[in-house]
């Protein structure tokens, strides 16, 4: 009985001046606020590439763009402003084209105010025909914690490139 009793306090004793070893974001609190972002900066990515799949690209971008948003435009001048881009998007062909896009990297600021998503985008296209082509590129997004605290993008842009293999 007295052979369990002090095996029992040594336990009790060895548990007790254990050191908890904390993962080392929980022992930073910059770098626990940082991924954070990350998490929802990926996440806002993901679901504005969701929104332009069901509810077409116009939708999308005038949903999840800041107000002083700066839309890069291949081929011709930036789009300034979210009226300017509220505009542009109005002109978009209502064909069925469809605009998706994949993240493959996401980061930010130690801040956790600003951030960025890189990734691969994929445009549907259907002409008259219904005859469907395909296009492949790449983009890059800023993104910024808003007052109200949800994220928008105050740059997007991209260029096309061949299909991915």
């Amino acid at each position: 009985m007295k052979y369990v009793l002090s095996l029992l306090c040594g336990i009790a004793l060895f548990s007790s001046c254990r050191t908890r070893v904390e993962s080392p974001r929980a022992m930073n609190p910059a770098a626990a606020t940082r991924q954070k972002s990350i998490d929802e900066i990926r996440e806002a990515d993901q679901n504005f590439s969701i929104l332009s799949e069901k509810q077409g690209m116009a939708k999308a971008f005038t949903t999840y763009a800041a107000d002083d948003v700066i839309k890069l435009n291949d081929g011709a001048a930036p789009t300034v402003g979210f009226d300017s881009l509220r505009a542009q998007m109005s002109r978009l062909p209502t064909n069925g084209s469809v605009l998706t896009w994949q993240v493959l990297k996401a980061d930010a600021a130690q801040s956790g105010e600003l951030g960025y998503t890189f990734g691969q985008w994929m445009l549907t296209k259907k002409d008259d025909s219904v005859k469907r082509t395909v296009s492949y590129g790449v983009y890059m997004t800023v993104w910024k914690r808003q007052r109200n605290g949800q994220w928008r993008f105050v740059l997007d842009g991209g260029n096309s490139t061949p299909e991915p293999k």
